[in-house]
């Protein structure tokens, strides 16, 4: 049999990248095209799909520039892409009508609150195996059914980011069991299915989705006429259903078994834990894996901001890395991870709370959760304080791990996933604040090459064990003994500030 090559492309909150890859796993080619979101208030965040499309049209037009290859060549490609939230509300000509309400939008707090009075966590909970909070898409949904009734009026689909791009190329509507599961609120885990009844209590009409959920590998259609002139991609080319990135970005390192922890450090973080039975948390959530979507789940919590606390300081408090690194050609970050190393653990007893947006997610579902740098002296140096940032994240690497044993999850393997991996002196922090070895592939494409293998795996040419051929996770840290003892002492002070801090959270939102 003569292998293909395959097109894989993640659409993320700031950026969309595609990847060509052959059939051994190897990057042919790749592009990266940096996107934005609309924050039209505190806590809000949001898009026009057509950002995302045109970064798409853009990422697949480079690769195609840059690889040379004749588009025939492709044998198929996938989309993966953000949590959806709300979804892209479109009209019968299939028109956006208003910007996709995403992930880590935190307004839908009236909608959770009449959710949980009027069916009840235990409800949701016991049928879909999440529970209520703004992070999931149902109560997004329902806000704009309250706060925008004529734009509700007009909706004949909700459709997911990536799902919105998938029906400009085919003219195929479709959803995946990934991002069905964490709209949260309509869909059975147990049955993997829709809820009918959960969407009828909580009138959100069924003629919204697709009737039929696929799995992340179904061939859902192909590239069509329009497709082709948008893309430059093969007409007829297969196309398969993709799925959330995070679970794709987990299987593009090999996270396929039971008890395989992935840790995503992009803008967030999102730890997630392959589960090959269901062991359920209101503190977690929980959707279909993208591989053996009917079998598996990937459970995940985390925090909204971990790449993001440490792309904040470089743009507001490092000028000179800044102006270093571009005058030597070498990251400002590498600068940043040299003053920190020199910064013995514990930051001299600076700990930081690193939840720079209002409000965070699983597990802690706060509606007014924010950041705090707490015990910081004069003494205390601008590398005190990056260090301090570094650690927090492990820290939250620490309480999710934590969370999911309380679950009875098993944690057999920690892999290190995206930008923030990258770092040596961030992954030695993860060991000796978590003290397990931390796993680590140099390199790796992240998303878009889990995409391309489930576009092998839907067009029959690759199983999702090939995985293991393409991905050696060969690259290891072990925990510092001595490291561990001192990280123990002040992981227990990032959980009590945690709750000392919850009434200083609701008095800060009565002020602003």
């Amino acid at each position: 049999m003569e292998y293909p090559v395959f097109l894989g492309t993640d659409i993320g909150t700031y950026g969309t990248k595609s990847c060509l890859i052959d059939a051994s796993g190897k990057v042919i080619a790749s592009s990266f095209l940096e996107t934005d979101i609309l924050v039209p208030n505190p806590g809000w965040a949001e898009q026009w799909p057509d950002v995302w499309l045109n970064a798409y049209v853009k990422s697949v037009r480079e690769v195609l520039n840059i690889s040379k290859i004749d588009p025939s060549s492709i044998g198929g490609l996938s989309i993966s892409g953000l949590f959806s939230g709300a979804g892209v509300p479109v009209d019968r000509e299939f028109k956006p009508i208003r910007p996709a309400i995403i992930w880590m939008d935190r307004r839908a707090v009236e909608e959770t609150e009449w959710i949980k009075k009027e069916i009840g966590e235990d409800e949701i909970f016991k049928k879909t195996g999440n529970t209520i909070d703004p992070y999931y898409g149902f109560p997004k949904i329902l806000w704009i059914k309250r706060c925008e009734p004529k734009n509700w009026d007009r909706i004949y689909k909700l459709m997911t980011i990536y799902g919105y791009v998938i029906y400009k190329i085919t003219g195929v509507n479709c959803i995946d069991h990934s991002s069905a599961g964490n709209i949260g609120g309509i869909y059975d885990i147990h049955k993997r299915g829709w809820s009918d009844e959960l969407m009828d209590e909580l009138g959100i009409p069924r003629t919204f989705f697709p009737e039929k959920i696929n799995l992340s590998k179904d061939v859902i259609g192909e590239i069509t006429e329009e497709g082709e002139k948008l893309t430059g991609l093969k007409k007829g080319t297969p196309v398969v259903a993709g799925g959330i990135d995070a679970p794709v970005s987990a299987l593009s390192v090999t996270a396929l078994n039971d008890g395989d922890l992935t840790s995503m450090i992009g803008t967030s973080m999102c730890n997630g834990v392959i589960q090959d039975k269901l062991r359920l948390s209101k503190k977690i959530v929980t959707l279909p894996h993208v591989a053996y979507d009917l079998d598996k789940v990937y459970s995940h919590s985390g925090i909204a901001t971990a790449g993001a606390v440490v792309r904040w300081f470089r743009d507001m408090l490092s000028q000179h890395e800044k102006l270093v690194a571009e005058n030597s050609n070498v990251s400002a970050y590498m600068l940043l991870d040299k003053m920190a190393e020199k910064i013995k653990p514990g930051a001299d007893g600076l700990v930081f709370t690193p939840h720079m947006i209002v409000g965070e997610r699983a597990p802690f579902w706060s509606t007014n959760m924010r950041s705090c740098l707490f015990g910081l002296t004069i003494s205390h140096t601008k590398a005190h304080i990056y260090r301090a940032f570094l650690e927090s994240v492990a820290y939250a690497l620490r309480h999710s791990i934590d969370v999911a044993k309380e679950a009875e999850i098993p944690i057999k393997r920690i892999i290190l996933v995206d930008g923030g991996a990258k770092s040596p002196t961030w992954r030695r922090i993860m060991a000796d604040v978590t003290g397990l070895d931390i796993y680590y592939v140099e390199g790796a494409p992240g998303a878009p090459l889990g995409d391309a293998l489930l576009a092998g795996v839907g067009t029959g040419y690759l199983k999702y064990e090939t995985i293991y051929d393409w991905v050696k996770v060969d690259q290891i840290v072990k925990p510092d003994l001595n490291n561990v003892k001192i990280y123990d002492r002040f992981y227990r002070l990032y959980i009590k500030l945690h709750d000392v801090l919850e009434e200083c959270y609701s008095l800060a939102s009565q002020l602003y």
